[in-house]
C-alpha cells in the first residue's frame, strides 16, 4: 500500500436534473413520420416527408413507405451535436403534440441495467427534441430517431437502402443492440457499433454521422433516463422538419 499522496477519489456524483421524469429509446423505421400527415398537426404545416431518394415528397398525401407507399422518413431528421454538451434531433413521443419541442437533460442513470457507464458518461448533457412521430410507447418514452437504431414495428429501411433485414441489427435496439449481445463492455459496444455503422451506411454520409451520435455523443448509453421539460423550438429543427 502506496504512502502519501491523495486518497482515491470517490466517483462524481450526478446531481439529478428538475422536471418531469422519463427516458430515451432509438429507432429508425425509415417510414413516413406520423406528423407528416396534415390531419395529425392541427392546421399547422406538416413535417417533411421523402422519397425514396432522399428529395423532399411533392405530394404531402403520398401513402408512407410502410403502407407500400414511396413516402419516407428525411435523413436529415438525424440527430446531430451542437457541442460536448447540447445535440438537436428528432422523436416520436405520445405524450405531447406534434411539432412539440422538449429539453431532455440525461441523470446519469440507464432505464435498462443499472450502473450502465455509457449513461453515466452522459451525466448533464442536454438535448432538444422535436416530436414528429407517435408510435407503440411509453407516455414519458422518447424514442429518438436515429439511424441504425432498430426498425421497431414497421420496416421501409430494408426497401430504401436496399438492404437484409438481419444487417439493420435488432428490431428494437438496432446495431448497438446486437453488439452488446456479443459484449456488453462499454467500450467493445461503443468499438462494434462503429463498425456496424461504417458497414451499413458507409457510402451515406448523412446516415452515417447520425448513425455514429449514439456513440460519439451519446456514449453508447443504454436508453438513458431523463428529465424533460416542453421548451420553444427552435429554428434548426424547426427549418429540418418544416414543421412550425
Amino acid at each position: 500500500m502506496s504512502s502519501g499522496g491523495s486518497p482515491p477519489q470517490p466517483p462524481q456524483q450526478c446531481n439529478q436534473p428538475q422536471g418531469n421524469q422519463g427516458f430515451t429509446t432509438r429507432f429508425w423505421d425509415c417510414c413516413k413520420p406520423s406528423c407528416s400527415w396534415a390531419g395529425n398537426v392541427g392546421g399547422r404545416n406538416p413535417a417533411r416527408a421523402c422519397n425514396q431518394q432522399n428529395q423532399t415528397h411533392g405530394n404531402r398525401d403520398a401513402q408512407s413507405a410502410c403502407s407500400g407507399g414511396d413516402s419516407f422518413a428525411c435523413w436529415d431528421f438525424s440527430p446531430w451535436a451542437v457541442d460536448d454538451t447540447l445535440a438537436y434531433g428528432f422523436a416520436a413521443f405520445n405524450g405531447g403534440q406534434c411539432g412539440q419541442c422538449y429539453e431532455l437533460r440525461f441523470t446519469g442513470q440507464s432505464n435498462s441495467q443499472p450502473d450502465d457507464p455509457g449513461s453515466a458518461g452522459i451525466c448533464h448533457k442536454r438535448m432538444i427534441v422535436q416530436v414528429v412521430n407517435i408510435g407503440g410507447i411509453q407516455g414519458n418514452q422518447f424514442d429518438i430517431m436515429i439511424p441504425g437504431g432498430g426498425v421497431g414495428d414497421f420496416n421501409a429501411c430494408s426497401r430504401q437502402w436496399g438492404v437484409q433485414d438481419h444487417q439493420l441489427g435488432e428490431r428494437y435496439g438496432g446495431l448497438m443492440l446486437a453488439c452488446q449481445k456479443q459484449n456488453n463492455e462499454l467500450e467493445a459496444r461503443k468499438s462494434c457499433t462503429l463498425n456496424a455503422c461504417n458497414q451499413l451506411f458507409g457510402n451515406n454520409p448523412q446516415l452515417l454521422a447520425g448513425c455514429k451520435f449514439q456513440v460519439e455523443w451519446l456514449n453508447a448509453a443504454d436508453n438513458p433516463r431523463v428529465t424533460f421539460q416542453q421548451v420553444p423550438c427552435p429554428g434548426e429543427l424547426t427549418s429540418k422538419s418544416g414543421l412550425n
